[in-house]
């Protein structure tokens, strides 16, 4: 789902999240949020600098670190190629075809894992893999 957020309400989403609204985060969580395909660092900076050239790849990196390290995005580890970045923080799967490489989203239940009774758990990852709808035609 494509949304289309305003600077004035990603300010307000930063200081709820304790985080300082940078020209450079704002931009890289704009292009997130409304374009969600989970892109790597490289196609965020690619995007960002068309309209801000000034941006260097190092400030792109620092403010998806940022914005990760606050909870606003999601680093998605579904290959070992490369981390990509997600604006839906929700419980959610990802499924990567294994031929167009692309990475979809789907819906699934946060149903309670057995055996890890005790354990801390900071993160919930649900990959899957092989061929989309498109692809194994």
């Amino acid at each position: 789902m494509v949304i289309d957020l305003e600077t004035k309400d990603i300010a307000v989403l930063f200081k709820e999240k304790g985080l300082k609204a940078t020209p450079q985060r704002i931009a890289v969580y704009k292009f997130l949020a409304e374009n969600p395909v989970h892109p790597d660092v490289e196609t965020v900076y690619n995007q960002v600098i068309k309209e801000n050239p000034a941006f260097s790849k190092t400030t792109v990196y620092n403010s998806l670190q940022a914005l990760s390290d606050c909870g606003l995005v999601i680093p998605v580890m579904i290959d070992n190629e490369k981390i990509r970045y997600d604006a839906d923080t929700s419980f959610h799967g990802h499924f990567r075809c294994e031929k167009c490489g692309k990475i979809y989203d789907f819906k699934c239940s946060d149903e309670k894992a057995q055996g890890i009774d005790g354990f801390e758990i900071r993160q919930k990852d649900v990959y899957y893999s092989g061929l989309c709808s498109c692809c194994k035609i």
